[in-house]
């Protein structure tokens, strides 16, 4: 199992890599049962970025939510 700090420094290198991809909707952390894992969220499942499984060491996941809008405030 990677420690946090790897998976942390590896998230933050896959996010600045996919940073211009609009295909792309965020990079985060998620934790499972074989540890933690870099997740992946994208628009689409038919026009996603050629992602690796394994990045730096630690697995990726990919997860298809759609595409987010902001909504506005409410007071």
């Amino acid at each position: 199992m990677t420690d946090l700090q790897t998976v942390r420094a590896a998230q933050q290198d896959l996010a600045a890599y996919l940073a211009t991809d609009r295909r792309v909707n965020g990079v985060g952390i998620t934790s499972g049962t074989d540890g933690y894992a870099i997740k992946v969220n994208v628009v689409s499942a038919q026009d996603r970025p050629d992602l690796p499984t394994v990045f730096k060491g630690v697995p990726v996941e990919v997860a298809v939510v759609g595409k987010i809008k902001a909504v506005g405030s409410r007071s």
